[in-house]
């Protein structure tokens, strides 16, 4: 089987340079072209089913990769992004005013780093991992549409990226693009990353 993942299109929150999670931000125009782009880019592979975190962001970033399908979208609220508790809808310049050695070791070591009254890593980390066994379990070649850190953390789940590459340069998944992973024979590939 195949999963296809895809990061949501821009939104409001990325264009504001924002630290958010859990915040409902709605796709900017840029991120609804970069939705599209990723949908072209899927036009020639097949799936049958999409699971997407239910942020709006991701939601509407689903339904456009969809159009022309028939495949209706199916909500997993455990692929939510991490919520980052007082940081959330911050600048970073409001976020380090208060917690600047704080900041720097989200940045740094983000997998070992929790944010002011928001989600551990490793609590989203069984959240996302429990949302990737339930896609596991119907074995059918799935589009997984969600956020950059439930995405990276579907990776170490799955034993393809360690803590230590989390959120490290050459690991982001870009708007716009999806990754691929095969599992067949008890072996997991990522067969290509942000295409």
């Amino acid at each position: 089987m195949y999963l296809y993942l895809v990061r949501h299109g821009q939104s409001v929150g990325n264009e504001k340079k924002l630290f958010f999670g859990r915040s409902n931000h709605p796709l900017t125009q840029l991120g609804r072209e970069q939705a599209k782009q990723a949908g072209e880019k899927l036009k020639g592979v097949s799936f049958t089913r999409c699971v997407a975190s239910d942020l709006a962001r991701a939601w509407e970033t689903a339904l456009i990769c969809l159009e022309g399908r028939g495949i209706v979208p199916e909500a997993c609220p455990g692929l939510r992004e991490q919520d980052m508790g007082l940081f959330e809808d911050c600048t970073w310049e409001q976020a380090q005013a208060g917690h600047g050695d704080l900041v720097m070791r989200l940045v740094t070591d983000w997998f070992h780093t929790t944010p002011p009254e928001g989600e551990g890593p490793e609590e989203m980390a069984r959240r996302v991992g429990a949302c990737v066994e339930d896609i596991l379990r119907r074995r059918e070649d799935t589009l997984v549409v969600a956020h950059n850190g439930s995405l990276s953390l579907i990776l170490k789940h799955l034993g393809l990226a360690g803590e230590e590459e989390l959120f490290r340069p050459g690991y982001f998944f870009g708007h716009g693009a999806y990754s691929a992973i095969e599992i067949q024979d008890g072996k997991v590939e990522l067969k290509w990353f942000n295409l």
